[in-house]
């Protein structure tokens, strides 16, 4: 059945048979394992007469006349249905125009409820009747695909009861107690006699879907440990000594980090690290990765680190070159080690002699930003690689600039902690270790919503504040004006102007949250004496540089910046940061900016300004205000946003789910994993493809070819 082409079945003309191999559905297997998304329940058809106003009920019948009234964005469509069983009624169908066409002359099934008078039917959902028969062939339960352009729904139904009826599926493994075998399985979720029967059916595909994944996780651990890396020895003289390099006595968190990290380094297999470091917001990764990167370079040999921003990338070269000066006064090194850095924002003669410098071996080590990665850059002896908020960067990206080293050992940093279900999926070739505890001497950190009436009163506070020798930010969605925004920016109704308008105190609406706007208004709020400096990623290099080092020193009251600022800019002085509009962030990227105060002896204060809507903007907020924990707030961002756009092929290198919810199924897949990883370890590379193919077989289908369907 696997190569029976789709393309013969009834119903699937040439075009059609395009449009279903766009999306990767070319086999009758193919077609059976493109599952339901959903399922809609139809209701029997009532009589007209019958109906009562405000109740849910559904009719079929003829459309006979159409129209549409638009109204800006929105538009009504009106349907005039002659009702099997007799009567006329219109029906009203909201922001669909195109059914004006679609449904004209179509025999028809409509659920909703008729309005208060009796006089019209307010259309929740709809299904075309083309052919003649009952209204409602089988049962009730419609399934609900996912799928290409140009297949109607009803058309792809009779495509698959079309399949259903030709082929028996057999099973692939033993199937356990109280669950139907791939055939049952397949039958009750295409055809759902109950939604009991579809829902045990879902859980047995989802854990074949799981299994194939955890294949998938088996091929790309092989991939990342089977080329053998050289040990860095590291005895327990020489460990001492790295540990009394490092800037701060680590915490015991950091500690067994660090123990995981040197393992991983002195393997006597010869398997090079690829170790997952998280760890929340100012929990100290950085000592962790400096004590990797420290090892390379005892051991005679070069290390790397990217980081995702300039700014990230100059503050890690500072700290390691104060750290490797002070590691050669102490002994650890007969000559101070020289760090190279690459960024876009040095001359053609500075990166010349930095890419010389680690091409003949004169730099011990490398910091910089994507550039790293670039064919031009080559190492002499790359032995360990350092990747910071790996989130911010793709598979590949990690993969080139591990690979110039023979099989140099890699170590990825997040303070974006992984959810467990990523953690045995997306990064499940790496092996994890968690720093979950903060240095002590900490201070606590506040995070408060702002409604618009208190506005007035915050930027009184700040003020006082500023004037008390606190530092803060006030971090922008844009630089220049970029879209209308109903929320209340800066402003207030009080004396301190409009939102955040110009000269004149009128809001310009289309620039309230920009940088450039918010600049002007925060100097009007917080008065003439406060020293406010605004940096983007628009601003040169230079002068980036010299605005940040302004407000480390002190001589900067309050920073306007974009999330330019959102990791590597440590200031311990910095006490509150005020985000204008959180509507226009994710919550990791919340927690984030947060992060950037509570880093030192005084308490932190983030301030999001509302109103904000119902919706997911306001159920990140509630969930910042409610948290300070990143393990937690990722889970839950993981549950808001969903996992598709967590698992993208971009950042992650797997496929994404068909019939697997990583929230809902976490468990089934941990449970999973061990004896998918256990069955891979003796087949070679194409029995567990072979295999992943039985378990699950459409892992690959073209997701950006398939839109949401009835």
């Amino acid at each position: 059945m696997d190569e029976d082409p789709a393309r013969h079945l009834a119903g699937i003309g040439p075009a059609r048979a395009a449009s279903y191999a766009a999306a990767g559905l070319e086999t009758r297997r193919q077609l059976l394992f493109h599952l339901p998304v959903r399922y809609r329940i139809r209701r029997a058809p009532t009589a007209l007469e019958d109906m009562q106003a405000g109740v849910s009920a559904a009719l079929v019948g003829q459309v006979v006349r159409t129209s549409v009234r638009r109204r800006g964005r929105r538009s009504t469509v009106s349907l005039k249905l002659a009702c099997e069983g007799g009567g006329e009624v219109t029906a009203l169908v909201f922001n669909r125009p195109y059914l004006a066409k679609g449904l004209r002359g179509e025999r028809v099934w409509l659920g909703g409820k008729l309005d208060d008078e009796r006089e019209r039917f307010l259309v929740a959902d709809y299904e075309r009747l083309t052919e003649t028969g009952p209204a409602l062939p089988g049962h009730g339960l419609l399934p609900v695909y996912r799928l290409p352009v140009g297949v109607p729904p009803r058309v792809h139904r009779k495509v698959l009861a079309a399949v259903l009826g030709m082929v028996d599926v057999p099973d692939w493994r033993q199937v356990e107690a109280g669950e139907p075998d791939l055939d049952a399985a397949l039958r009750d979720l295409h055809v759902p006699v109950s939604l009991e029967r579809a829902s045990a059916a879902r859980q047995r595909l989802a854990r074949d879907e799981a299994y194939a994944l955890s294949l998938e996780v088996a091929l790309r651990r092989r991939h990342h440990h089977g080329h053998a890396g050289v040990a860095l020895a590291l005895d327990a003289s020489a460990h001492a000594r790295l540990l009394s390099g490092l800037p701060h006595v680590p915490t015991a968190a950091q500690a067994r980090c660090i123990d995981d990290v040197r393992a991983d380094l002195a393997a006597p297999s010869g398997r090079p690290m690829a170790r997952l470091l998280q760890g929340d917001v100012g929990s100290g990764k950085t000592q962790v990765a400096l004590y990797a990167l420290l090892a390379a370079a005892m051991n005679g040999r070069q290390g790397a680190l990217m980081a995702p921003t300039e700014i990230l990338a100059n503050q890690h070269a500072t700290t390691l070159r104060a750290l490797l000066g002070r590691a050669h006064r102490a002994g650890l090194f007969p000559r101070e080690p020289a760090v190279a850095v690459i960024t876009g924002s040095g001359g053609a003669a500075e990166r010349r002699a930095a890419r010389e410098a680690l091409a003949t071996g004169a730099a011990a080590l490398a910091v910089g930003t994507h550039g790293l990665q670039s064919k031009s850059v080559t190492f002499r002896d790359l032995a360990v690689t350092v990747v910071d908020e790996q989130h911010r960067f793709g598979v590949r990206q990690r993969v080139r600039l591990r690979g110039k080293g023979a099989a140099s050992h890699l170590l990825v940093m997040t303070a974006t902690p992984i959810p467990r279900t990523l953690a045995l999926t997306a990064y499940g070739e790496l092996d994890v270790s968690v720093i979950d505890e903060l240095p002590p001497g900490r201070a606590p950190r506040r995070t408060s919503l702002v409604p618009r009436a208190e506005h007035d009163a915050l930027w009184d506070d700040l003020r006082r504040a500023v004037a008390d020798g606190e530092r803060g930010y006030i971090v922008c969605p844009s630089i220049t004006g970029s879209r209308p925004t109903s929320s209340g920016g800066l402003g207030g109704g009080g004396s301190g102007g409009g939102a955040l308008g110009g000269e004149d105190g009128e809001p310009d609406e289309a620039e309230q949250h920009s940088v450039e706007q918010t600049e002007r208004a925060v100097r009007r709020r917080l008065g003439a004496s406060v020293r406010v400096a605004a940096v983007h990623g628009r601003l040169d290099p230079v002068r980036q540089r010299e605005v940040l080092e302004a407000f480390r020193a002190g001589a900067v009251d309050v920073l306007v910046a974009t999330v330019l600022i959102e990791v590597g800019l440590d200031v311990p002085e910095a006490t509150f940061v005020v985000v204008p509009d959180p509507s226009r962030f994710g919550l990791a990227t919340l927690h984030q900016i947060r992060g950037r105060v509570g880093r030192g002896e005084r308490p932190g204060r983030c301030f999001l300004l509302g109103p904000l809507k119902a919706g997911p903007a306001r159920a990140r907020a509630q969930a910042l205000v409610a948290s300070d924990d990143g393990f937690v707030l990722a889970e839950q961002d993981l549950a808001l946003r969903g996992p598709g756009e967590l698992l993208g092929t971009r950042q992650s290198g797997i496929a994404g789910f068909c019939i697997l919810d990583p929230v809902r199924d976490v468990v089934l897949l941990a449970e999973t994993r061990a004896a998918a990883l256990s069955a891979a370890r003796p087949l070679s590379d194409e029995a567990v493809r072979r295999l992943r193919r039985r378990a699950f077989p459409v892992m690959d289908l073209r997701g950006e070819n398939l839109l949401a369907g009835g």
